[in-house]
């Protein structure tokens, strides 16, 4: 097989039938439309692997941006990675996302997954760069609320009235997306059971929650929220009142959501559980524009890098990166006081990993402070991303 020819491009409708296969063998889950997801993500954003007439393999990346530093910084946001069971063993995974990634660092220095098998995506650069958690808790635990704000329920399919409530929370946060129409429907038109989405505030939409009813004994039901703002203290009660008002026959909540989790912060007690913890990956494509386009702090100062990339030659060697008052020149030279492998670079860039963790992992090496700018530079709040794509 490794002696065989392949290339990896766009699929055409043949090509997109024969990745469908492969995805459905791959990932087991039948409740998806892979059908849908491909016109979502958008067929040119697709990409297979093909020897001769064969599709063996391909994935997805969708064009997205994610936040940090409060801007929104371009992300090829890889997905639906499969290759044919009788294609594997024979670095074809590999091989595949490595020119995907050459090809999809033209628009994007940045690239992101959720990975279902970590040894294969740092071997191509990526590291753990944030966290995703599932909380479960009863909700007959959680605080009546308040109903003093006006609550709306908006009509099926709806987003758009959501987008600027949720844009201003992302851009305080760090790692959340700057979300794409195909990420919106994901979350008000999920491939199962239908969502409910309802908007709180007066006159303005201060906080909303997304979510679906799934079924449980007899007549009873988990609330599964897809998705949650609460851009104020009231706004906040107004929820809370809301969710508790189900608790008739919804017996369990489960969201998702953050160790400093703001509605976890809410509950009178400590009556949640964590039904999954997973940290996604990044990968700097470009590190110049992925330097030069994220937000820092107000402060004033240079580091001196020195970066290893074995996929992209064009990363590699000394970086100078100057901040002056937050904006950020990114140049070419410098003394190169902090060697650092790109993997390392990708776990500090979102402030998820220290100097004395990369340090530990045999990632950097550095002489004097330099490494602690590092640190200061991409200091903010907790990595963690909302979405799942």
């Amino acid at each position: 097989m490794r002696s065989m020819r392949y290339e990896v491009k766009v699929p055409d409708a043949e090509g997109r039938a024969a990745l469908e296969r492969i995805l459905q063998l791959s990932y087991a889950m039948p409740t998806i439309s892979w059908t849908t997801f491909f016109a979502r993500v958008g067929h040119e954003n697709l990409r297979t692997l093909v020897s001769g007439d064969r599709v063996l393999g391909g994935l997805a990346m969708y064009r997205l941006g994610q936040f940090f530093g409060g801007k929104s910084v371009p992300l090829a946001g890889v997905a639906g990675v499969g290759i044919a069971p009788e294609a594997r063993g024979r670095g074809l995974a590999r091989d595949m996302l490595r020119q995907s990634l050459e090809q999809a660092r033209a628009h994007a220095p940045l690239a992101g997954l959720y990975a279902s098998t970590t040894t294969l995506y740092r071997a191509c650069g990526f590291e753990q760069a944030g966290t995703a958690m599932w909380f479960s808790a009863p909700l007959a635990s959680f605080p009546r609320g308040d109903r003093s704000l006006a609550c709306e329920a908006l009509p099926p399919k709806t987003h758009a009235p959501l987008h600027a409530a949720y844009e201003k929370r992302a851009r305080t946060w760090t790692g959340h997306l700057d979300r794409t129409p195909a990420i919106w429907e994901r979350i008000v038109e999920p491939y199962d059971d239908p969502a409910y989405a309802y908007v709180v505030g007066n006159g303005t939409v201060d906080g909303y929650v997304a979510f679906q009813q799934k079924p449980g004994e007899s007549i009873h039901f988990r609330v599964l929220v897809r998705d949650l703002v609460m851009n104020t203290r009231a706004a906040a009660e107004r929820i809370l009142s809301l969710l508790f008002d189900l608790r008739s026959l919804a017996q369990e909540i489960s969201w998702r959501g953050c160790a400093a989790d703001p509605l976890l912060s809410l509950l009178p007690e400590q009556t949640h559980t964590i039904k999954r913890h997973e940290r996604w990956m990044l990968r700097i494509l470009d590190v110049e524009r992925a330097l030069a386009l994220r937000g820092y702090p107000p402060v004033s100062t240079e580091v001196h890098l020195a970066v290893r990339d074995d996929l992209f030659p064009e990363n590699a060697g000394p970086w100078v990166l100057r901040v002056t008052d937050g904006r950020a020149e990114v140049a070419r030279g410098g003394r190169g006081e902090v060697d650092l492998d790109v993997r390392a670079l990708a776990a500090m860039y979102t402030g998820f990993a220290t100097v004395h963790s990369m340090r530990a992992a045999g990632l950097l090496d550095d002489r004097g402070d330099q490494a602690h700018l590092l640190e200061l530079l991409f200091a903010g709040p907790e990595p963690w991303c909302c979405d799942h794509y």
